[in-house]
Formats: C-alpha cells, structure tokens, sequence
C-alpha cells in the first residue's frame, strides 16, 4: 500500500510540477500521512518539496518547508481528532491546498481547493477500500493457517 502511494506521489510531482496548478503532491502526501503515521513521512515531504521547487522552478526550500510543516500539523492533530475519516480528509485538504495556492501566488484559489478536496476524498476511499480489501484477506489467510 505504501509503495502505491510513493509510486503515486512520484507521478503527481511530476505533473503538478509540468502541467497543472492542483497541489496534487500535497493530497498524495496527506493520505500518505494518514496511512503511515511516523517520522519517515517527513523525510518523503522534504523530498518531495525539493523535487517539487526543481520541476517549478523556485528557490529550493520554500515547498519543503511547508509540506513539512502541513505534515507535522496533520500528525499534532491525530491526538485529538480522528484523522482516518473523510471529513478530516476533506477539510485538510481544502485548508491545505487553499494556503499553499495562497503562499505561492496561483489563481483560482477557491476552485482549486474545491477540486483538490474533491481529489482527495476519491483518493482516500479508494486507498481506504483497498486497505480494507487486503485486512480481510489478511485475516482469511489468518483462519486458514489456525485450522491446520
């Protein structure tokens, strides 16, 4: 599961840094976060903010520097809210990509925080679904082993 969502993250700092505006990497991260919840997390942020500044072609450090902090908020806050669930999905995400259009200068700031909320959500029931899939196989495989 993991390896889909780096292998996704990849892909998305790619286009957004060549043909969109939609702060895709920051929804790949943010369901990255979610899924993962530990430090390494903030390595793949870093990383992926410098890839990020190259392919946009800003001062390196600018988008390292906030998808590390989006990730830190995301994770200071799984203590008090419930940070697996749609809502939470939806309002990071629309929060997140509203101040990052914002910090960097795009238009449309509200149209694209909207669909990137939208994107988000797909991507996490999509991500949830699978996890889902997988955990009851998991456990199937489980019972089998135990009744030999």
């Amino acid at each position: 599961m993991y390896v889909f969502l780096i292998i996704l993250l990849i892909l998305a700092l790619i286009i957004e840094g060549s043909l969109t505006t939609l702060p895709l990497s920051l929804i790949c991260l943010l369901c990255l976060t979610i899924m993962r919840r530990d430090a390494v997390v903030f390595v793949i942020a870093f990383i992926a903010g410098i890839f990020l500044d190259i392919f946009a072609l800003r001062a390196l450090g600018g988008t390292s520097i906030f998808l590390l902090l989006f990730v830190l908020l995301i994770l200071l806050y799984q203590r008090k809210y419930e940070i697996y669930s749609y809502y939470f999905v939806m309002v990071a995400s629309f929060i997140g990509a509203s101040v990052f259009l914002v910090i960097f200068g795009y238009a449309n700031i509200f149209t694209q925080a909207v669909i990137s909320a939208c994107m988000a959500v797909i991507l996490f029931a999509g991500i949830k679904f699978t996890a889902t899939i997988y955990d009851s196989k998991q456990e199937s495989k489980v019972k089998n082993y135990a009744k030999r």
